[in-house]
């Protein structure tokens, strides 16, 4: 300290040193801390931005999905309706070509939902997809064996010789005999019924086993969409409270001004 003292004009230039060293330093930890705050803040941006796009992304696929499969289940049970009314009534040119086009399009949406669904919901549609079109097809082979019986039915309510023919015909197919001759003489016998009708009762299933096998058609179809339905909740996460994703929350040893 003495030596400065006596000579004042050095002490006066090592502050005037100190001071310049320290602005220097300051300048230059200043610069680095706004240098890391604006790598955090673009970090930060680029975070968000990426998470807004994959929310984006999912959103848009939850969509897609959920739409997939509710059509998917809608036509599946169109196409299931119409092959119903086979067993109900003649099938005609309009009732093939509806079942056709119910079936194309279930065929387009099962290709659809392979492609965006995971693998248990993609199985659990093929599922459906394939005892929806086996029922159809079913219901086309036997249906028409049905309706026969549904006409030599209403022949048998009526009065006269052709009640009673259809009553002895009735008899003879509810004896389940298999032997041919034991049937073919009684229903042929019954005025109002066609060619078909008349080989379809007597060559066709029985129709205990036309009923059992529709009757297990519809339960299967029943189930299998129940499960496709299950599936397709899970993927969609229809039990789950669904928040928005945020960016985590970064720590920083230094707060802006």
């Amino acid at each position: 300290m003495r030596y400065f003292e006596g000579n004042p004009e050095i002490f006066a230039a090592l502050v005037a040193a100190i001071a310049i060293v320290g602005g220097l330093l300051g300048s230059i930890i200043g610069a680095k801390i706004q240098a890391n705050g604006g790598r955090d803040q673009a970090t930060a941006a680029r975070d968000a931005a990426r998470i807004a796009a994959e929310a984006q992304r999912v959103a848009a696929l939850w969509t897609v999905r959920q739409g997939q499969i509710a059509e998917f289940t809608r036509k599946a049970r169109e196409l299931v309706g119409l092959a119903e009314d086979f067993y109900r009534r003649p099938i005609d040119a309009d009732q093939r070509q509806r079942a056709n086009e119910a079936y194309a399009a279930l065929d387009l949406l099962r290709a659809e939902i392979e492609l965006t669904a995971p693998k248990k919901v993609v199985a659990a549609t093929l599922m459906v997809y394939h005892e929806a079109g086996d029922f159809a097809q079913r219901a086309l082979n036997v249906g028409p064996i049905t309706h026969a019986y549904a006409v030599l039915e209403d022949l048998a309510r009526g009065e006269g010789e052709a009640a009673a023919r259809a009553s002895a015909a009735l008899d003879a197919l509810n004896a389940d005999s298999e032997h041919v001759a034991d049937v073919l003489p009684a229903v042929s016998a019954v005025p109002g019924l066609s060619v078909e009708q008349v080989h379809l009762l007597v060559y066709g299933l029985s129709r205990p086993l036309v009923r059992k096998a529709r009757r297990r058609g519809v339960r299967t179809f029943i189930e299998r969409t129940n499960a496709l339905t299950a599936a397709a909740r899970e993927m969609l996460g229809s039990e789950d409270d669904v928040a928005p994703s945020m960016p985590p929350e970064r720590r920083r040893w230094w707060r802006a001004a």
